[in-house]
């Protein structure tokens, strides 16, 4: 059963003209945003992260994740799963992560989630999203890289 948690990831990349984000087009509704799903069964964040990330590009679920500082949420009725969640929760949290992708596994196959990403720079992508808290969380992700004061990776 799904936990009434969510996360979002960012695979970014270091190019020699700055960072780069994919940035993920929904297939349902075509809003830009990062990869985005639920906590199943008795998985950890990081874990969820990580298979959200192999289910929706095809890199590999042993990635490293990089939890970011940002947590958002959103209201429990978007979620097909908020009648088994306890009644007095209203609201489930968004944890955003990142996870750096290298050449020798930068081949992003889209699940059927999206009908198209794109890489793109950090202005480009912070323009392009469609909800506020993913740009302030690409915000907090493009300044870490800027300052290199990445969080320890989560096992």
């Amino acid at each position: 059963m799904r936990q009434p948690y969510t996360v979002l990831v960012f695979p970014f990349r270091l190019t020699a003209a700055g960072a780069e984000f994919a940035i993920f087009r929904r297939s349902d509704d075509s809003n830009w945003q990062c990869v985005s799903g639920g906590v199943e069964g008795d998985e950890t964040m990081s874990q969820a992260a990580r298979r959200e990330t192999a289910e929706e590009t095809g890199l590999s679920n042993d990635r490293l994740m990089f939890k970011l500082n940002m947590v958002s949420g959103v209201e429990k009725n978007c979620f097909a799963a908020s009648s088994h969640w306890p009644a007095d929760l209203y609201i489930v949290p968004k944890h955003f992560y990142a996870t750096r992708v290298v050449e020798e596994d930068s081949e992003i196959q889209l699940s059927d989630e999206h009908r198209e990403f794109r890489w793109m720079s950090y202005d480009e992508a912070y323009a392009t999203l469609c909800y506020d808290d993913d740009r302030t969380a690409l915000w907090e992700l493009n300044t870490r890289i800027v300052r290199g004061d990445m969080p320890v990776p989560e096992e």
